[in-house]
């Protein structure tokens, strides 16, 4: 016999709880389409568990948490590679006072005659459009998973699913036959 605190435990089949039968399990809760659709909205993947279509639910998780993410890494990218620039801007502004350049036209004509600013310039914008092409993914995710937590609240409701029947008729072609079972 164990003992817990001065207590004695026992180990017998009478003190175990028994599982509790299907009649005593709470209904599942009923989500409307439209309240799954702005549960996916909030947080995705929760429209989708609300209707218990946990592995769709799931997989939108998975593609939004990987796009924000990537989203992040982009963010600290851009940033890096506005320093980058700076950091040339700054070198080339240095040897331009040194060199006794002050005019505002010719130090930015000198800028944009500088092959490895024009290249660091390039790669900022290249950063800021891969930005916004993640942000328009995450947002297009965003939508359709709502969208198919909406659609999939509907079907929730749909009656047992179609039957196909498909036999061999004597003339060597196939009849097929399409079984709904309707509500009563």
């Amino acid at each position: 016999m164990l003992s817990f605190a001065g207590a004695p435990l026992s180990a017998t089949a009478q003190e175990v709880p028994a599982a509790p039968d299907s009649a005593t399990l709470p209904a599942p809760i009923t989500v409307s389409p439209r309240g799954a659709f702005l549960r996916s909205l909030a947080v995705p993947g929760w429209g989708h568990a609300a209707i218990g279509s946990y592995t769709r639910g799931g997989f939108y998780v998975a593609v939004q948490s990987a796009n924000v993410f990537t989203l992040l890494r982009t963010r600290m990218r851009v940033g890096e590679a506005q320093d980058r620039v700076r950091l040339r801007e700054g070198i080339l502004r240095a040897r331009l006072e040194a060199e006794g350049v002050t005019d505002p036209e010719e130090i930015q004509t000198r800028f944009d005659d500088d092959p490895a600013l024009t290249e660091l310039r390039g790669l900022l914008d290249s950063r800021k459009d891969q930005q916004e092409d993640l942000v328009a993914l995450g947002l297009f995710f965003l939508f359709l998973s709502g969208a198919d937590a909406y659609v999939s609240a509907h079907l929730a409701r749909f009656p047992e699913p179609l039957e196909l029947e498909a036999s061999p008729l004597s003339d060597g072609g196939f009849e097929i036959g399409v079984r709904l079972r309707l509500p009563n």
